[in-house]
């Protein structure tokens, strides 16, 4: 998890530009399993709802911390549908986090509860 990439939030493929204002960095296997999506499903409204664009939206808004701070609950229909269409709990960020976790380096301040 450790490469970043630069992502296009509505990618190109889909009419978004290389404009500053789609680009964001994520991680290689995040942006593998965004691919070119833009919208996802909510597994709770069974609705489809955008993806969640961190230019424009902000982290807390749409999702928390599991009380171990290891996995990402989503907190709205686009955090939930976000969580579940990158695979943002998957095994290796799992991982990654308890491991930052027990270092002290994790959860961000920022994003605490």
């Amino acid at each position: 998890m450790g490469i970043l990439e630069i992502e296009h939030i509505i990618p190109v493929s889909r009419g978004g530009t290389d404009g500053e204002h789609n680009l964001w960095l994520s991680c290689r296997l995040c942006n593998s399993h965004k691919a070119t999506q833009i919208d996802a499903i909510d597994p709770e409204t069974e609705q489809r709802v955008p993806l969640f664009n961190p230019r424009t939206q902000k982290w807390s808004e749409h999702f928390t911390w599991s009380h171990d701070s290891t996995h990402i609950v989503g907190r709205t229909p686009i955090g939930r549908a976000t969580v579940i269409a990158l695979q943002l709990n998957n095994k290796i960020a799992l991982q990654v986090r308890q491991n930052w976790v027990e270092a002290g380096w994790h959860p961000p301040k920022d994003t605490i509860r």
